[in-house]
């Protein structure tokens, strides 16, 4: 699976800060799982991407609740952050999974 974040996002997975990513827990969420790849592209430069490994995978119901299992630091993003990116509703209707992430290899090393 790919996906693209900001370079600030991106920055904070090259440094080892970031170590969880959060996804809506809709359809095309359904055949993600543990041991799968994750290529984490900078949304700035496509080309630069990182491959990461997944680690575990925890349902959520709120944003709340994935504050209570992992930090902000982990996560990247504030509570309000994420909020602004999954509305209450939207959360509601699909729920969240945070994804435990290992780096395995920047493609520019």
């Amino acid at each position: 699976m790919d996906i693209r974040l900001s370079d600030e996002l991106f920055e904070k997975i090259l440094a080892g800060s970031k170590t969880v990513e959060v996804f809506l827990n809709d359809e095309q969420m359904k055949h993600f799982g543990v041991g799968d790849t994750l290529a984490i592209h900078r949304k700035s430069k496509d080309d630069d991407y990182v491959l990461t490994s997944v680690w575990s995978i925890k349902k959520c119901r709120t944003v709340d609740e994935i504050y209570q299992k992992f930090s902000a630091t982990a996560i990247g993003l504030t509570p309000t952050e994420l909020s602004r990116l999954y509305p209450p509703a939207v959360v509601k209707q699909h729920g969240l999974l945070a994804i435990k992430i290992k780096r395995l290899k920047p493609n520019f090393d």
